[in-house]
């Protein structure tokens, strides 16, 4: 609303539309295309820097990052305006002199200190005479190697092999070098130790060079993506969720302008109420900030106006740091406003709610010894006293169990290979045929929640796991087996549900009508239902060279039952050339009846992926390539994963993820772990933040982790940061999913052949 009321100030469309998910996924995909063939035609710069970035990240690499830059694109965007037009102040920023090349960093290693030419030939006089094995076997290969190579960043490589063990350390001398050596070359060790870190130092520096190399490259990409998508999204007056918050705080901030706008609405607020504030960005506290900043300066225009800031919200159930959630933000932001409140000589409340409505009083005594500990407390608050929950149901009856983890089992494996690969005895399925068995027993025998004075139906349990993996695919099979009703997933991706493969299917074949496969995928699914049997006659009965719709056609002549097959297929194709997209399926699936063939088969799943596919439809219509072809090849690419919201009122087992629960409860929770580490390096980001000194470059900027080769100091403190974040996150994690249950938890899991800690 305040971009609605100030579009000439803060510079946007006065009746701009937002951008939904689906809409901003396909924008972006038209970006990156716009990207890739201005690459291909040689644009300025931006050739060179993809080429690059592709031969230091290879494909995948590539992939990753341009997700990154959707993710990060206002902070990149931000970085890059900091930096200039060019990247100078990057390299200078890290202590690299301007013109500088790998080769001269490397050269700056020669000769290598302690180990002149002369002493090392003496060196490897002594190894040899005192048959020193280590020396001769592993330093003085790569050693003599290195000293007659003439290419400075090979030289370097052979000496980093030779005077450094295999993980890239340092050998310790007492270890490496026997004690005869060490008699004829009393100096040995110092000699040693000084080659070795200045062989570390001199490797470390150029690998963070190539970092900052292929960080400007990434950085050229960035810039003309994200001008790209911004370009394409204002010829079409849209705004994405990110602009609302960043043009809000830009507008706020203007020299020229802000202070009139705070002024204007500062007239019309009185109270500013923010729920859910542990998940708030960093960039939503600065436009609270700025709304509030009117709020306790003293006497004003509207003195008489008693006026109020309500911020709620629990640090221990911060878990979306995915999406810019940032529990320290929170901490930081209430010592803010009690200093501004308490300077105005305001009263400021800080209010700790530790009543739980939810669940039982065994429940909440479980979830406090959990994290009675410090060390497991660490990232959970800000609060250095222990968790103390109170229960407000304290007469309901509750219980804590914990299953022991589950590994992977040894089965011999049958003398015929042919045979189907037995999954039975994998851990994840073992765990959830547990699982159902007890929700089965439950049911089965009528089991009552005491605290609830009812009888446990399927609605009352919820499976929480960490990922979607295949545990969540053998829970479902085995409750569908005892007849157990269970919601499907809560997360789906669009192209890969049979429903909308089934559409895709009949749109290949209207584009293409010698498409045998997708032709014989329309016939054989809820569109037509046509068995296996008859689908066989007509593709192993026709002539050589003869199509699947030939044979069709030529059936149907003779099959009363394939004549309205070939009339729909007719139509379809008839409208399908001139109907908008939107338009075409639409018809099919309402009044063609496809909708509720799909449903009556696959399900009510199937009611909610089809509005979605309906949805990215309209999306593709408005932001996409016109056409059917087109719109097909950016479905199956690009297409997007699917949120569902499942539905309490629905008497169903529902198995989702912590993250997906957050807001949730049930009176059962079983809470399943799959072994898994909180944290990997697949895990670390690609484009790996970094504050600036502000000799150079001041705010946040991000440097592109290319692969293991550039791995340096920077990088390896840098992970080693995003692990214990990430284990904080875990922790919090482990909190939200404990207190989703009201009267009985389970906690329960499985592993590998290495037993979890």
């Amino acid at each position: 609303s305040v971009l609605h009321q100030f579009p000439l100030e803060a510079n946007i469309p006065a009746h701009f539309e937002m951008l939904d998910t689906q809409m901003e996924a396909s924008l972006f995909g038209d970006a990156r295309r716009d990207m890739i063939s201005g690459a291909s035609a040689g644009a300025e710069g931006l050739a060179e820097a993809f080429a690059l970035v592709l031969e230091r990240g290879g494909e995948a690499g590539l992939d990753a990052l341009l997700a990154e830059i959707v993710n990060k694109r206002d902070g990149l965007r931000a970085f890059i305006a900091g930096l200039g037009d060019d990247f100078r102040s990057l390299l200078a920023e890290f202590r690299f002199r301007p013109g500088l090349t790998a080769e001269d960093i490397a050269s700056s290693l020669w000769p290598l200190p302690g180990f002149l030419p002369d002493y090392f030939a003496g060196f490897a006089r002594a190894a040899e005479a005192a048959d020193a094995r280590m020396v001769l076997n592993n330093i003085l290969p790569y050693a003599r190697l290195a000293f007659a190579e003439a290419d400075q960043i090979r030289r370097l490589e052979l000496l980093g092999k030779a005077f450094l063990k295999a993980d890239g350390a340092a050998y310790e001398p007492a270890k490496a070098f026997k004690k005869v050596l060490l008699d004829r070359l009393p100096d040995l060790p110092e000699r040693y130790i000084e080659a070795a870190r200045a062989i570390l130092e001199v490797s470390d520096r150029l690998a963070l060079f190539r970092m900052l190399e292929g960080t400007a490259a990434a950085l050229t990409v960035a810039r003309w993506l994200i001008a790209r998508y911004e370009h394409l999204k204002r010829s079409r007056g849209f705004l994405d969720f990110n602009d609302l918050i960043t043009r809000t705080v830009a507008l706020l901030s203007r020299p020229d302008a802000g202070a009139w706008v705070q002024f204007k609405l500062d007239q019309g607020i009185d109270h500013i109420l923010l729920d859910e504030a542990q998940d708030t960005s960093p960039d939503q506290w600065e436009a609270v900030k700025k709304l509030t900043e009117e709020f306790f300066a003293g006497l004003g225009q509207r003195e008489a106006v008693h006026r109020t800031m309500f911020a709620v919200g629990d640090e221990k159930q911060s878990i979306y740091s995915f999406q810019g959630a940032a529990p320290d933000s929170f901490a930081e932001s209430r010592q803010l406003f009690a200093g501004r409140v308490r300077d105005a000589g305001f009263s400021f409340a800080d209010l700790k709610l530790t009543w739980s409505f939810r669940s039982s009083d065994d429940v909440l005594a479980a979830v406090d010894r959990v994290f009675a500990d410090p060390g497991i407390r660490r990232g959970i608050s800000h609060d250095p006293d222990a968790l103390s929950h109170k229960a407000i149901r304290t007469d309901a009856p509750g219980y804590v169990e914990v299953w022991p983890s589950i590994g992977a089992e040894m089965v011999d494996e049958p003398d015929d290979w042919t045979q189907a690969v037995d999954h039975a005895h994998a851990p994840a399925v073992r765990v959830a045929e547990n699982v159902a068995t007890t929700i089965a027993g439950w049911i089965g025998n009528g089991e009552i929640i005491e605290g609830r004075g009812k009888r446990l139906g399927p609605g009352d349990v919820l499976v929480l796991v960490r990922k979607r993996d295949s545990f969540v695919h053998a829970l479902t099979r085995a409750l569908k087996r005892r007849d157990i009703p269970v919601a499907g997933a809560d997360r789906l991706s669009l192209p890969g549900h049979i429903a909308v493969k089934d559409l895709i299917a009949l749109g290949h074949f209207l584009i293409q009508p010698q498409d045998d496969l997708s032709l014989a995928a329309v016939l054989r699914s809820p569109v037509f239902d046509v068995s296996e049997e008859r689908l066989f006659s007509l593709a192993n009965g026709r002539p050589s060279g003869q199509s699947l719709v030939a044979s069709l056609r030529q059936q149907a002549g003779e099959d009363p039952a394939l004549a309205p097959v070939v009339a729909q297929l007719d139509a379809w194709a008839n409208e399908a050339a001139f109907k908008p997209l939107f338009e075409f399926y639409a018809a099919a699936l309402a009044r063609d009846g496809l909708r509720k063939k799909m449903i009556a088969r696959l399900g009510p799943e199937a009611g909610d992926i089809i509005d979605e596919f309906l949805s990215f439809c309209l999306a593709e219509e408005r932001t996409g390539l016109p056409g059917l072809e087109a719109f097909l090849a950016t479905l199956e690419s690009s297409g997007p994963e699917i949120k569902r919201e499942m539905d309490q009122t629905r008497d169903e087992v529902r198995v989702m993820t912590v993250h997906a629960a957050k807001g949730l409860e049930a009176p059962v929770v079983f809470l399943v772990d799959g072994g898994s580490a909180p944290f990997s390096d697949q895990h670390l980001p690609r484009l790996m933040p970094f504050q600036g000194s502000g000799q150079h470059f001041d705010g946040k900027g991000y440097l592109w982790r290319s692969a293991g080769d550039v791995a340096n100091g920077f990088s390896k403190a840098a992970a080693a940061h995003a692990r214990e974040l990430a284990d904080d996150e875990y922790r919090r994690l482990l909190y939200v999913g404990m207190t989703r249950a009201e009267d009985r938890l389970v906690v329960c899991g499985y592993h590998g052949k290495r037993a979890p800690s």
